[in-house]
C-alpha cells in the first residue's frame, strides 16, 4: 500500500466536497443569493437521476451487446451517442422545468444571479456524491493492498488481478477525476444559464442546444475513455469546459434586459 495514493483519494474526496460548497459561498457573499437556490440545485439532480440512472442501468447492457456483432469500437460510439443524448435529455429538460414552472410559481426570479447558484448546485452535489465513490474507493485500496488484509483475499485469479491493478496505482491515476469534477461544475454552470436563457427569452434553440452541447460532452467522454485513455478524455472535457467558462463570461458581461 502506498502511503502517497491514500493521501491523494482523501484530498480529492475533501475538495470534490469543499470546492462546491466554497462556490455557493462565495455566490451568497457576492450576490446575496441564498443558499436555498444551491441546495434547489442539488435536489433536482437527484430526482432527476432517480429516472436517469435506473434507465442507463437498464437499458445500456442490452444496447451494447445488440451493437456489439458490428465490432466494440461501433458499440462502443452507439452506447457513447445514448448515454450522452439520455444526459443531456433528462438533465437539460429538468432543468428547463424547474425554471419555467417551479421557479415562476414559487416567486423565485429568473435572474442569472440565481441561475449561478443553480448550476453550481447542480454540479456540485454531483461532485458530493463523486467524492463518496472515490471515498470508497479509498477504503477498497487500504483494505485490499494492505499487508495484514492479504491473508483475507480469494485465492481467485479474478480477484488477484483487481487487487493487482489497486496495487498499481499511482496518485497520478486519481488526480484526474478531481480536474473533470471542477470542470463539469463549470459545464453545469454554463449549461444552467444557457437554459435559463432558453425560458426568460421563450427561444426553444437555445434549450435545444443546451442538450446537444451536454449531450457532446457525455458522449464524448464514454467513447474517448473506452478507446483513446484518461487523459486524452480529460483533455476533451477541459476544451469543452473553456467553452463554458467562455459562455459563462460572455452572458455575465451581456447588458441585463
Amino acid at each position: 500500500m502506498d502511503p502517497l495514493v491514500v493521501v491523494t483519494f482523501a484530498v480529492v474526496a475533501l475538495l470534490e466536497i469543499a470546492v462546491p460548497l466554497v462556490l455557493g459561498y462565495w455566490i451568497v457573499r457576492r450576490f446575496g443569493v441564498p443558499w436555498r437556490i444551491f441546495g434547489l440545485g442539488a435536489l433536482f439532480f437527484i430526482a432527476v437521476q432517480v429516472i436517469h440512472t435506473p434507465l442507463v442501468l437498464v437499458t445500456q447492457a442490452p444496447l451494447y451487446l445488440a451493437f456489439l456483432p458490428m465490432g466494440t469500437t461501433a458499440a462502443v460510439a452507439v452506447l457513447a451517442v445514448y448515454l450522452g443524448l439520455l444526459a443531456g435529455l433528462f438533465e437539460e429538460l429538468g432543468r428547463y422545468l424547474v425554471y419555467r414552472y417551479y421557479f415562476r410559481r414559487r416567486g423565485i426570479a429568473l435572474t442569472r444571479e440565481n441561475g449561478l447558484q443553480f448550476g453550481a448546485g447542480w454540479g456540485g452535489v454531483e461532485s458530493m456524491l463523486v467524492a463518496l465513490i472515490v471515498i470508497s474507493g479509498m477504503l477498497s485500496y487500504i483494505a485490499l493492498t494492505g499487508d495484514g488484509w492479504s491473508l483475507f483475499v480469494p485465492d481467485d485469479p479474478a480477484v488477484q488481478a483487481q487487487v493487482e491493478a489497486l496495487r498499481s496505482l499511482t496518485p497520478l491515476d486519481i488526480l484526474p477525476g478531481l480536474a473533470e469534477r471542477m470542470m463539469t461544475i463549470t459545464l453545469h454552470i454554463a449549461w444552467s444559464l444557457l437554459v435559463l436563457a432558453a425560458v426568460v427569452y421563450g427561444k426553444k434553440l437555445l434549450l435545444v442546444l443546451a442538450v446537444l452541447w451536454h449531450a457532446a460532452v457525455d458522449a464524448a467522454a464514454v467513447y474517448l475513455v473506452q478507446t483513446q485513455g484518461i487523459f486524452v478524455t480529460e483533455a476533451a472535457v477541459f476544451v469543452f469546459a473553456v467553452l463554458g467558462l467562455a459562455y459563462i463570461l460572455w452572458e455575465w458581461r451581456r447588458p441585463a434586459s
